[in-house]
């Protein structure tokens, strides 16, 4: 079974907010431990101020003096399933090069180990591009196997 979370967040500022302060937790704690800072480097205010609230992304972040960042893109929930997927881009932003990890999920307690772990290895250990994307193809690999091993044994035994 998956924990949802957050499930009406396109239809509610007020859940929208939650949310990205979610993230901001999230990725405070795992950064601060380490002694990384960063800052956000993608609009996701309007010119009047208000939020986009479209979920692209709910949340970034940039290492500060580095050119390495990570944008989540968060979907709406439509599965009880862990909706995840991630892969590396590159962008210009004031004539640099960008490399970004894209995480884009339906935001689950399972999902959100996931990304943390890809966070970990492109932001914390560094990892360079071949490596992390074999490990993004490992970790997608494994999802299933992780969160749903026993799945249907237990259904059969709880019948």
């Amino acid at each position: 079974m998956v924990t949802h979370l957050y499930k009406n967040f396109l239809q509610s500022k007020e859940v929208y907010k939650d949310n990205i302060e979610y993230w901001k937790t999230v990725v405070y704690t795992l950064l601060s431990n380490e002694n990384k800072t960063f800052h956000s480097y993608l609009t996701t205010t309007k010119m009047d101020g208000s939020l986009y609230m479209d979920g692209n992304p709910i949340y970034n972040f940039r290492l500060d003096n580095s050119n390495r960042a990570v944008r989540i893109i968060q979907e709406e929930i439509e599965e009880n399933t862990v909706e995840f997927s991630a892969w590396l881009n590159s962008l210009e932003l004031e004539n640099e090069t960008i490399y970004e990890l894209v995480i884009s999920l339906e935001l689950s307690h399972e999902s959100v180990l996931l990304a943390t772990e890809l966070i970990n290895a492109w932001i914390i250990n560094n990892y360079p591009k071949e490596k992390m994307e074999a490990f993004i193809d490992k970790l997608f690999n494994l999802k299933d196997a992780i969160f749903f091993a026993d799945t249907e044994h237990s259904e059969q035994i709880n019948a």
